[in-house]
């Protein structure tokens, strides 16, 4: 089986299970769908979509999700960063890479003036997007957001700010609710489960639990900042394998790597409480800062890996 560039691929051996890329894809297609089932877009209609963040300095997912819109039939109607310069370059590699020619702005207000937007998709640095989520919501926006929906490294400094962190988020998706918007936020890996599945059909069943699973991602971060770019991933994982549940006997280590850099290398075990029992999880992180990045996961000691 052949993929383009752009494809994931869930290999085991030389054995391909599952596209992750088309799960991107298939989140946007949902979203669409909803607007037009709900009267949000009229069927036919072509949604102007604002790609807030579409250059690659960090993970990099703008550019992709900027694609996939655009293939799906959606107008990218512009790109929303935050200096002239960033604008210019994600301007610039839209046209270069996909052939995708739009106006660039530093801000939705200002764009709004000018344009009407139907979808933000907000793919800037999680640290951003609590504030791009709520100009989005009050501009009337239906928003396709990128993981973590936000982040707050003044919080996680607070151990008792947990509560907050979670009334604020309660009450962001409270506010899309009242607006009458929809706020989809993307995840990738659990649409690999069934292929997985496939692959795999005794790792894990009624009778026999998930008691344990690992995961392998190389962010181009380093330290905690690869944690928080990377740990959304595996929490997805484990509410849909297992449901919601809480994390408990954490354990974070880091090492420096030679070549590339302090704390490239991270490691962290956890128990996972929920509703069937325990799950120990074992999460690798290692920076990798050019593309094809290694990543995986396993289920009882069954593993599948990613290549492109």
């Amino acid at each position: 089986m052949q993929a383009q560039a752009s494809d994931l691929l869930v290999t085991v051996g030389s054995r391909s299970i599952a596209n992750i890329g088309e799960s991107r894809g298939f989140i946007i297609d949902v979203l669409c769908l909803l607007l037009i089932k709900y009267g949000a877009c009229a069927l036919g209609s072509k949604y102007n979509v604002a790609v807030f963040g579409a250059r690659r300095k960090r993970q990099g997912t703008g550019e992709y999700v900027a694609r996939e819109f655009a293939d799906r039939g959606c107008n990218v109607c512009a790109i929303v960063g935050t200096t002239p310069d960033t604008v210019a370059t994600a301007r610039h590699n839209l046209q270069e890479r996909d052939g995708i020619r739009r106006e660039g702005y530093l801000s939705l207000p200002t764009l709004l003036a000018n344009t009407p937007v139907d979808i933000a998709a907000i793919c800037s640095p999680a640290e951003v997007h609590l504030h791009d989520l709520e100009v989005a919501v009050e501009a009337g926006c239906h928003v396709f957001c990128e993981k973590p929906m936000w982040w707050s490294p003044e919080l996680a400094i607070d151990s008792g700010a947990r509560a907050e962190i979670r009334q604020r988020a309660a009450a962001l998706v409270d506010r899309y609710t009242q607006k009458g918007r929809f706020l989809a936020l993307n995840t990738l890996w659990p649409f690999t489960l069934p292929a997985f599945r496939e692959l795999h059909p005794g790792a894990y069943s009624e009778g026999r639990p998930v008691r344990s699973f690992s995961m392998w991602l190389s962010p181009v971060s380093r330290g905690y900042p690869m944690v928080v770019d990377a740990a959304p991933h595996l929490l997805s994982m484990l509410q849909a394998l297992l449901g919601p549940g809480q994390l408990q006997d954490i354990d974070i280590e880091f090492q420096d790597l030679p070549g590339l850099g302090a704390h490239a290398h991270g490691l962290i075990t956890l128990n996972y409480m929920h509703d069937e029992g325990q799950t120990h999880v074992t999460f690798k992180l290692r920076r990798c800062p050019e593309v094809p990045r290694p990543a995986g996961y396993g289920i009882n000691g069954a593993c599948v890996e990613r290549h492109i």
